[in-house]
């Protein structure tokens, strides 16, 4: 192999690991998770729309609850299968688990109520 050969071949293999390490950086973390929380729902429910507004998550007796964003894409799933939000009537408070993305505020992604 002449030395042009073996100077392409190392940048081929420098361009391909720093692909890889900034596709790994970009890649998003996974949803953070409140799991057997007392919750609250303050929600405004749209038939056209689907359901808005805030939820408060207090994961433990004592705790500070969490006050988190619902939007039209958050996933609802009542006593384990998949439900809409006008399904649940006029209750408030429930206990499940949230799954959400950090922000301000963090937006809920799945709500596992029982």
């Amino acid at each position: 192999m002449n030395l042009y050969a073996k100077l392409s071949a190392v940048a081929l293999l420098a361009a391909t690991f720093a692909a890889s390490t900034s596709a790994d950086e970009t890649q998003e973390a996974p949803p953070k998770y409140v799991e057997s929380a007392i919750i609250i729902l303050n929600l405004t429910n749209k038939a056209d729309e689907g359901a808005t507004g805030y939820l408060l998550a207090t994961p433990c007796t004592g705790c500070e609850p969490l006050k988190m964003q619902v939007t039209s894409q958050t996933a609802l799933y009542l006593q384990g299968e998949p439900s809409s939000f006008s399904q649940l009537g006029m209750k408030i408070d429930w206990q499940g688990s949230v799954f959400y993305e950090p922000g301000t505020p963090p937006v809920v992604t799945e709500l596992f109520l029982n």
